[in-house]
């Protein structure tokens, strides 16, 4: 436990440090609060006689909620880049803490993060004032959409064998990841399901049903779980194969 708590401190250290990490750990989070608040006060009032839908926030609101996970994935995924450079998980091997062990906590580390900024973000956003959104029943969805952290980190750190090629990555998978959202958009209930494989995908209709009607929906969300675990277990295999 003494080891995890040093860890957790210099992760920090290192966030501190670097300007880039800092930036996507605190200004991200923050610059998305800020957009949302303009947004809701001085943007929407002005055009909403123009464009009705301007009003109607719970798409924005879907989209930066799929975007925080998005950022801490991306921190976590250069800090095991980094650190593989640098043979510290070769080094592990003779560590008091077992490489698995230390996987794990890298992976929750970001993901506890994501979930608290995922908690704070609805009430301070100003999105979510005309639905019905419930603030208990998305609890567990920001659990799922948490979970999108390590997927997308081990995802990237798992056939990124450098920084170019991880921001490729990342690139791809933002682009794909974000698809699941037009149906959403252009309400395409019909061919929704077309974008399941997408694993953020059931994180988002969970969501849908809590902006909208207030509550939870089970089944996306239990399918949700059990998809995003299976494939954060198979990319920590792969993960742990390739290194």
């Amino acid at each position: 436990m003494v080891f995890i708590l040093k860890l957790a401190v210099n992760d920090f250290r290192n966030i501190i440090r670097d300007r880039f990490f800092l930036f996507a750990f605190f200004v991200y989070p923050l610059m998305f609060i800020i957009f949302s608040r303009i947004m809701v006060h001085l943007i929407a009032p002005r055009i909403e006689s123009y464009f009705p839908l301007a009003a109607n926030f719970s798409f924005l609101f879907m989209f930066l909620v799929i975007l925080i996970p998005f950022i801490f994935s991306f921190i976590s995924a250069f800090l095991i880049l980094d650190e593989r450079d640098e043979h510290l998980l070769t080094v592990l091997r003779v560590m008091p803490i077992s490489r698995n062990s230390y996987l794990i906590y890298r992976m929750l580390f970001m993901s506890i993060i994501a979930f608290i900024v995922l908690l704070i973000f609805p009430p301070t956003s100003g999105l979510i004032d005309n639905t019905q959104f419930s603030y208990i029943s998305y609890i567990p969805v920001a659990i799922l959409f948490a979970l999108f952290t390590p997927f997308t980190a081990l995802l990237v750190s798992s056939f990124a064998t450098n920084k170019v090629q991880a921001f490729a990555i990342f690139k791809i998978g933002g682009s794909v990841f974000l698809l699941p959202i037009f149906a959403f958009l252009l309400n395409l209930d019909a061919i929704k399901y077309i974008f399941s494989p997408i694993p953020n995908f059931w994180a988002m209709l969970a969501l849908d049903t809590v902006i909208t009607k207030g509550t939870i929906d089970i089944v996306p969300l239990v399918v949700g779980f059990v998809y995003q675990i299976a494939l954060i277990a198979a990319l920590f295999y792969i993960f742990n194969k390739k290194n």
